[in-house]
């Protein structure tokens, strides 16, 4: 998502509902085995979250909060223990008139500032062929990132590290991506402090378009009358739009 979501427009509060026992419990299963050796979960996993989807993608529109990811998950990622208790989450769906494979070729070959307006600056190592994977002829891939962004109101940089999977599955190849901040974000401005992000996404072939589900959770410190369920809010709202802006995008090239 990178791009740490919760410092966008700060535009609406409006809490979203609980997320479903079902999803809830998948957002955080898919995240937890993307990198796993046996494949097996993750064709459970997505096969399940299609399922869901296919009977309740319009409940996802508006997002939903969700809340389960573990420790245990976070310690397997390698960067030490990591105090979970502050944790926010939500999660939102997309429908899409683009194949998956047009969708991560723009995902892992393009620069993103030449998509999302908010960037400055956007540094991308490769550990793996990106081109192969692309091209769907490669499996997993991963990247460590630097980037930064411009919001009005402050500035922000973040180191992050980033895993990319494909997934031969029955309803045929479904994408997964997650990514979390190697350490504490730098941001100009004394209104927010952002320990923690953690963000996954994943594409499903759906004919000749795809369905997707983002779901991104944050351990950060609000200062000021922000309202308590605003995060969520704007986590909601940017997952969304970046969707949206990806479509556009991809679309025009």
């Amino acid at each position: 998502m990178h791009a740490l979501s919760l410092l966008l427009l700060l535009v609406g509060c409006k809490p979203p509902p609980d997320a479903p026992e079902e999803l809830n419990e998948l957002v955080g299963y898919l995240y937890t085995n993307v990198p796993g050796e046996d494949p097996a979960p993750m064709e459970v996993g997505a096969g399940n979250l299609d399922v869901w989807l296919q009977d309740r993608i319009d409940e996802t529109l508006e997002g939903y909060t969700v809340d389960n990811l573990t420790e245990d998950s976070i310690l397997a990622l390698g960067d030490g223990e990591r105090d979970l208790t502050d944790l926010a989450g939500a999660a939102v769906g997309h429908v899409s008139p683009l194949s998956s494979r047009a969708l991560v070729d723009a995902i892992v070959l393009d620069d993103p500032m030449d998509m999302f307006s908010s960037y400055v600056s956007f540094e991308r190592e490769f550990v793996g062929d990106e081109v192969c994977f692309a091209a769907g002829d490669c499996d997993w891939l991963e990247a460590e990132v630097h980037a930064s962004f411009d919001y009005t109101l402050m500035q922000v940089e973040t180191h992050s590290r980033v895993q990319y999977r494909w997934v031969d599955t029955e309803i045929g190849p479904v994408y997964a991506e997650r990514t979390w901040l190697r350490e504490q974000a730098v941001v100009t401005s004394d209104l927010i402090e952002v320990d923690q992000q953690y963000y996954l996404r994943v594409i499903l072939p759906d004919g000749d378009g795809s369905r997707s589900i983002q779901a991104t959770w944050v351990v950060a410190r609000l200062v000021g009358d922000m309202p308590e369920n605003a995060a969520l809010t704007i986590l909601i709202n940017s997952m969304s739009k970046q969707a949206d802006t990806l479509d556009e995008y991809v679309a025009a090239h």
